[in-house]
């Protein structure tokens, strides 16, 4: 399994992770946790603040913030925070019962039976990104993506993505790039990079609050694969 080469209709299609592909990983949001008792000496979580749809930097940093450090006391130590938020993760991973939305694992099989490029633009660190992938069997359908480790900006993300499938596969952008995302923040994000966007309300976020972004396209969820497909190829 994994994409090969690109055929002469060349498509990209980009997914958010959490509650887009997956449920939700309580072993990432415990994770945060860990390290900022470790890097900070500060005993909170991130659910004090509406973390949906932000990058893990931008939690760190607001979370922190939350609890009284200014942004000169956070970002020193930032890399540091993220790498014991990895640490912490990989430790619990085996223990997380996340898994994956319901019409997913179809979705993926059919994009890849049709030859389609399909790559990860989410907030999570690149290796607990992938480490999600792996434990559901998935990875290998996301030969690039976008990172939270990369940039704390979606918008960068989207556009990182893009220029690894350039990169890697001579990919040519040009009004054929879909990010597929439940949360307002990977809307305008696609929106602000340029490419088409498709909202899910698989998350948190109704069709309402997704509709104040005005997605190209909204879902209630991934199981209808050909009305999927017809967006990707009209």
């Amino acid at each position: 399994m994994g994409f090969k080469k690109l055929n002469e209709n060349q498509k990209l299609v980009l997914f958010d992770i959490d509650r887009t592909l997956i449920t939700r990983s309580q072993g990432h949001e415990e994770a945060f946790s860990d390290a900022f008792r470790a890097i900070y000496g500060v005993d909170t979580n991130i659910n004090i603040i509406n973390h949906h749809g932000m990058t893990d930097q931008a939690i760190i940093i607001e979370v922190l913030k939350k609890n009284g450090l200014a942004e000169r006391e956070i970002k020193p130590r930032i890399k540091k925070c993220m790498n014991a938020i990895v640490e912490s993760f990989q430790k619990r991973i085996q223990k997380s019962t996340f898994r994956p939305i319901k019409g997913v694992k179809k979705l993926l099989r059919e994009l890849l039976r049709r030859n389609i490029l399909m790559g990860l633009v989410t907030g999570n660190l690149e290796k607990i990104a992938r480490g999600k992938m792996k434990k559901l069997g998935l990875n290998d359908y996301f030969p690039v993506g976008g990172f939270g480790s990369d940039d704390i900006s979606r918008t960068k993300l989207v556009k990182l993505a893009i220029k690894r499938a350039e990169k890697k596969f001579k990919f040519k952008f040009n009004d054929n790039v879909f990010l597929v995302g439940d949360a307002p923040q990977d809307i305008k994000a696609g929106k602000d990079a340029g490419v088409k966007t498709i909202g899910v309300t698989t998350g948190i976020y109704s069709r309402e609050h997704l509709l104040k972004q005005n997605p190209d396209y909204i879902l209630e969820d991934l199981t209808n694969t050909s009305s999927i497909l017809n967006i990707i190829f009209r």
